[in-house]
């Protein structure tokens, strides 16, 4: 699996990683725990042990190296954050997008999240999703499987 519009979710164990590659491809189960790297179309889902234990770091840069977009997955409701400074930037030439997840939480403090994940170096663009808000999905499937959700929705 390599090539323009493979992307890789990272983040740590209970970001949301496995519901938000669920709801991308449109796939109506619960979520269980990841315990190895996934695949699902042009998506990987990572273990969040890869990124949450530094011993585990090799694994998730191996595997980072085939994908062209890096996607930092990180909920609402959690105000630290563990991203090693560089750890996203090994490969030159990547793209780097943040998503923050579970923004429907009452305890959810999405624009905080945000600046802490500006503040731990993604610069890219940062999408903010729930299950309660399917525009904000499709602003995110757009980008990372090149669908324009609502055009085909309009020609069904």
């Amino acid at each position: 699996m390599s090539g323009p519009g493979q992307f890789m979710l990272i983040g740590e164990i209970e970001a949301g990683k496995t519901t938000l590659i669920n709801a991308l491809f449109g796939k109506d189960e619960t979520a269980r725990k990841t315990q190895a790297i996934e695949y699902e179309g042009n998506g990987m889902d990572t273990p969040g042990e890869y990124f949450s234990h530094p011993r585990m770091y090799s694994a998730l840069l191996c595997s980072a190296q085939a994908m062209s977009t890096l996607v930092y997955v990180h909920p609402a409701d959690r105000h630290t954050c563990r991203l090693p400074p560089g750890l996203l930037d090994v490969y030159a030439g990547k793209s780097i997008i943040g998503v923050i997840t579970k923004t429907d939480l009452p305890e959810a403090q999405p624009d905080a999240v945000e600046a802490l994940l500006r503040a731990h170096g993604i610069q890219g663009p940062i999408y903010r999703v729930s299950p309660n808000d399917p525009a904000a999905l499709q602003s995110l499937k757009a980008v990372l499987l090149g669908v324009d959700a609502t055009a085909k929705e309009c020609l069904s």
